[in-house]
């Protein structure tokens, strides 16, 4: 049960490390809610009109919230159990991979830990949310995979537009005062 605990905590906090923070908290969850929201309207859509007639309100919501958790946990796993562990020639071999990677494809090299986490965000992805999605709504496992991406992609993009677009509190500009009206003598 400890061990649950140490991913469910390891999880929350790889959540706040990779959702950008912003003091303003009405602003965040509003980015978090239109993300949820699009990211269960996409999966839903895309499991009801291709190939699911299980693809309830309910059983979608239960299923997706469950999903995301499964989603979190694969990173969680990787911070909690295998950097921890990890010999440092690995770390450095996943290092140099990735320069050599950035300097080919012309990119900025990501660090080794993140590497790993989104590795194990994949794996997670791979491994534990399709199969769910496959077995609970009946769907081929390439549409469950599918559906997902969709789901994450556009959800993530509704949060980068509500971040964008949205004016923080931190950012508004105060009003000019009001000048009076003089009346000529």
């Amino acid at each position: 049960m400890n061990g649950l605990q140490t991913l469910a905590s390891a999880g929350l906090n790889l959540f706040r490390e990779f959702v950008p923070g912003d003091p303003d908290a009405a602003r965040f969850w509003l980015q978090i809610g239109g993300g949820a929201l699009i990211l269960w309207i996409v999966l839903g859509l895309l499991l009801r009109f291709f190939g699911s007639d299980n693809a309830r309100p309910g059983l979608l919501f239960l299923t997706t919230t469950l999903g995301l958790a499964l989603l979190l946990a694969g990173p969680a796993a990787v911070e909690v159990y295998a950097l921890p562990s990890a010999p440092s020639f690995v770390l450095s071999g996943v290092q140099t991979a990735t320069e050599w990677m950035a300097k080919r494809c012309h990119f900025n090299a990501w660090p080794a830990r993140s590497v790993l986490l989104a590795a194990g965000v994949v794996c997670s992805l791979v491994f534990l949310v399709v199969p769910l999605t496959r077995l609970t709504f009946r769907v081929p496992g390439f549409l469950a995979l599918i559906a997902w991406l969709a789901a994450l992609g556009s959800a993530g993009t509704t949060s980068a537009v509500i971040r964008a677009h949205l004016p923080s509190s931190a950012h508004a500009q105060p009003l000019p005062p009001e000048k009076k009206a003089t009346k000529p003598t």
